[in-house]
């Protein structure tokens, strides 16, 4: 489904109120936000690999430009989204890869202190073909990443926020369920029915009196 379709499912399943009463738009996505990256995370738990069938792709048509930073000797790309993080070396950015697949060249996450180590004199530095990479909250940095690939760039897969999402976007959710069989609108649903909705739909971060 897309973004505006799930949002008008979870409201279509609500309980009905008054006609004044309403779910303040910003609430109800946060909270099919949270709900869709526990759904992610129970897949993380299982196959942290099958987390790419709900990746959004990024610099498939115009690829990203990898940056080099003088004062840190660091080649880097800028997240192109906010990710969702997972506790594991990629996080949120489920995979890296050349602009040109052809080039035989593979991107492995690392994580800090196996960053140290290469940069330690470590036998890594005699591999050509592959190269690491670390996720930070803003960036991927690169280890030992060679020149044609700084030269025509890099794609990437991520799992990206619900807000990240235009309303138009498709969004692939887990088709899982609990152990009570409820899947995302169900759980959304479950979620948001100990919230009353409002009549005073202002989000300024007031108590009403």
């Amino acid at each position: 489904m897309i973004k505006k379709e799930i949002r008008s499912a979870v409201l279509n399943s609500l309980a009905k109120w008054d006609s004044t009463a309403k779910y303040h738009p910003r609430f109800l996505d946060a909270v099919i936000e949270k709900t869709l990256n526990e759904l992610y995370t129970e897949v993380w738990r299982v196959d942290p690999n099958a987390l790419l069938r709900y990746t959004k792709g990024y610099g498939y048509t115009v690829p990203l430009a990898v940056t080099y930073e003088a004062t840190s000797g660091i080649h880097y790309t800028a997240l192109p989204e906010n990710i969702v993080p997972f506790n594991d070396k990629a996080s949120g950015v489920r995979r890296v890869a050349p602009a040109v697949q052809s080039s035989g060249i593979g991107f492995y996450p690392m994580d800090q202190r196996e960053w140290d180590l290469a940069l330690g004199g470590a036998l890594t530095n005699y591999v050509k073909n592959k190269t690491g990479y670390i996720v930070t909250s803003a960036r991927v940095e690169y280890y030992a990443i060679q020149g044609a690939i700084v030269s025509s760039g890099v794609r990437m897969d991520l799992i990206i926020p619900f807000s990240e999402y235009t309303d138009t976007d498709v969004i692939l959710v887990p088709e899982h369920t609990d152990g009570e069989g409820r899947g995302l609108i169900d759980r959304v649903v479950g979620k948001l029915g100990v919230v009353p909705p409002k009549t005073d739909l202002t989000d300024d971060n007031k108590d009403n009196e």
